[in-house]
C-alpha cells in the first residue's frame, strides 16, 4: 500500500497514461485529426498577488504554449511552450526580459482594475494569449 502522500502522483500518472493513450486513439474514421495552433495559451489565466509582499511573493510567473484546434485529439499538443514576446498593460506591473517562454510579473503598486499580462508568440505574431493580474 502506497504513503497517502504518494496518492496524488499516482493519480497524475493514471491520468497521464490515459491522455496519452487517447491522444495516440484519435477520433472518428480520419487518420488526420487537423489539428493546427490558433493561439496561445496563458497560465495562469488569472492571479492575484500583494504588492507589498516580500519577493518573490509580490510576483507571478505566467507561461505560454500553443493553443490547439481541430478534429480529434489536440490536447496532447498543448504542453509545448512557445517562446513569445511579452506585455503588461500598466507600467506598474514590471516584467523578466522577454521573448521568454515564461515572464515573470512583479506588482510594484496597487491597481484599480487587473492588469493585463500578454503574449506575443516570437516565430508568428498572429499568435497571441493573454492573461489577468490583479495587484492588491
Amino acid at each position: 500500500m502506497l504513503p497517502d502522500t504518494m496518492l496524488p502522483w499516482k493519480l497524475l500518472a493514471r491520468f497521464l497514461l490515459s491522455a496519452a493513450l487517447l491522444a495516440g486513439a484519435g477520433c472518428g474514421g480520419s487518420s488526420s485529426n487537423n489539428c493546427k495552433v490558433t493561439a496561445l495559451n496563458v497560465a495562469p489565466s488569472s492571479m492575484t498577488v500583494n504588492h507589498t509582499a516580500a519577493p518573490p511573493a509580490n510576483s507571478q510567473v505566467f507561461t505560454a504554449t500553443n493553443l490547439f484546434t481541430g478534429n480529434g485529439v489536440c490536447t496532447a499538443n498543448t504542453a509545448a511552450m512557445v517562446s513569445s514576446n511579452w506585455t503588461a498593460s500598466d507600467p506598474s506591473v514590471h516584467l523578466s526580459a522577454s521573448p521568454t517562454m515564461q515572464v515573470t510579473a512583479t506588482c510594484t503598486a496597487t491597481l484599480t482594475s487587473p492588469a493585463t499580462i500578454r503574449a506575443v508568440a516570437a516565430s508568428d505574431q498572429t499568435l497571441t494569449g493573454q492573461a489577468s493580474l490583479t495587484c492588491q
